[in-house]
């Protein structure tokens, strides 16, 4: 069975963010890495309003892998999660149940987005998962090719007390897992796959950009904010780090 890692980027800046977390990767294990921009398996599905995820219903035909971590390119590796693997390989979809920010606090449901909490659906930390491929899988992405393509339709549908604005993978995956009734076996009860999230809502602190207005230092061997040094995969966001 393959396995390796899959970035996900569209155009700059986020393809030398998947670049620099490419790097990151390298260094700390010996994993294979793909960064998937163009060349999709269905070709460039654009369909009326072209935006950066319509492909991403593709990733599981486009992935060279059996076994794939699908990471969103604004990420740093801080260690080797090599030992990820043999557990994630017991599961056919799996999302971290829960995320922490850079002080190691569980970030909850409702700070990380209020439109999903307000309509009584739980987030799906999706800026890091893993698939294998089989029929679960397949299936789950299937149905995010119709969601995706008709998602005005599909938020009116799930999202009835506010409607998002924007058609993202926040809201696309709970719409998915939510329609498939799978909530119960695609989250990792066991907490061990997890990332550091750097969204402004879940860190606990009052700042408009924490890279301006938190010290951090350090690059993809060790990196520290605010004394607190950075253990697993960080997600930095649209801090303007991604250089190092």
């Amino acid at each position: 069975m393959s396995r390796g890692y899959l970035i996900y980027a569209i155009d700059e800046p986020y393809i030398s963010k998947a670049n620099a977390l490419k790097k990151s990767i390298m260094h700390h294990t010996n994993d294979t890495i793909t960064i998937l921009s163009d060349k999709f398996p269905d070709g460039d599905a654009t369909f009326g309003k072209k935006h950066k995820i319509h492909n991403f219903w593709q990733i599981y035909w486009a992935t060279p892998y059996d076994e794939t971590i699908v990471l969103d390119a604004d990420m740093l590796f801080l260690n080797d999660y090599s030992y990820w693997w043999d557990y994630l390989s017991k599961f056919d979809i799996l999302f971290p149940d829960t995320i922490i920010n850079y002080k190691q606090e569980i970030v909850r449901h409702e700070q990380y987005d209020r439109i999903l909490t307000d309509n009584n659906i739980r987030p799906s930390y999706e800026k890091m998962f893993y698939f294998r491929k089989g029929q679960f899988a397949q299936e789950f992405f299937t149905i995010m090719e119709q969601v995706i393509k008709n998602f005005e339709k599909f938020s009116f549908d799930y999202f009835s007390d506010y409607k998002p604005q924007s058609c993202i993978t926040s809201y696309i995956f709970p719409i998915c897992i939510k329609m498939l009734g799978i909530d119960d076996i695609v989250h990792d009860r066991n907490d061990i796959f997890k990332y550091v999230d750097m969204k402004l809502s879940c860190i606990n602190v009052n700042v408009k950009k924490w890279d301006e207005d938190l010290e951090h230092w350090g690059d993809y061997k060790e990196f520290y904010i605010e004394n607190f040094k950075q253990y697993y995969p960080l997600h930095y966001r649209n801090a303007e780090i991604f250089t190092l």
